[in-house]
């Protein structure tokens, strides 16, 4: 239930964007992977601090679910780094490579290897219904508070679906699509979409 303040709830409304009611197998399928190319780095058992590489191509795996295929193509394409690249093999001079290698490095001064297992593996435990009820409908049948839901036609990491469904199960929820070719990430660069979905609301709620 909610909490109140001089009979009024304690929160006003929501903008849930781009997320579920839980992690599905399929986001927890998606840091398993993560997690086990941290495991499989060679100092993963002596100290897990520094198993960077692993760390690195998690980065990358996740990089890779922010987008869409599109998204790759657009940007990438089949190009090289030099035209006299090495087109195949592990040697290839791929550009969404070099891409995905930078990431990777990159990361590795802002995050360490067991933070983010233990990071993903919260995320994984999200689950609105624990604690609360048998399932996710009870538990947001009872939230009557005004909702608008963002989801991105295109997201692979959080599907649509996902969002429809938190919508079907609130009685008083709607749903706004950001249309974008960009995945997941659209909720970052289509701001334009995103500020007027969240402006239009609140000045109607408040």
């Amino acid at each position: 239930q909610s909490r109140h303040i001089a009979g009024k709830p304690f929160v006003r409304s929501l903008i849930p964007i781009a997320c579920g009611a839980s992690h599905t197998a399929w986001q927890i399928a998606l840091s398993e992977v993560q997690r086990e190319t941290i495991f499989a780095d060679p100092n993963w058992e002596s100290d897990g601090f520094k198993a960077t590489k692993g760390l690195e191509v998690a980065r990358q795996l996740g990089m890779i679910t922010y987008r869409t295929p599109h998204g790759y193509v657009s940007k990438f394409g089949r190009k090289l780094q030099s035209e006299d690249g090495k087109p195949y093999g592990s040697d290839a001079d791929w550009q969404v490579k070099s891409y995905l290698q930078y990431q990777g490095f990159k990361f590795i001064d802002r995050f360490d290897p067991i933070t983010y297992v233990k990071l993903t593996e919260q995320l994984d435990s999200h689950d609105i219904a624990r604690g609360r009820a048998d399932s996710i409908e009870e538990v947001l049948a009872k939230v009557y508070i005004p909702t608008r839901v963002l989801g991105i036609n295109s997201d692979v990491l959080y599907p649509l679906p996902e969002q429809e469904e938190i919508v079907e199960c609130m009685p008083n929820a709607e749903l706004s699509v950001i249309d974008s070719l960009d995945g997941h990430d659209g909720f970052l660069l289509e701001q334009e979409q995103v500020s007027a979905y969240i402006v239009e609301f609140l000045d109607r709620v408040q």
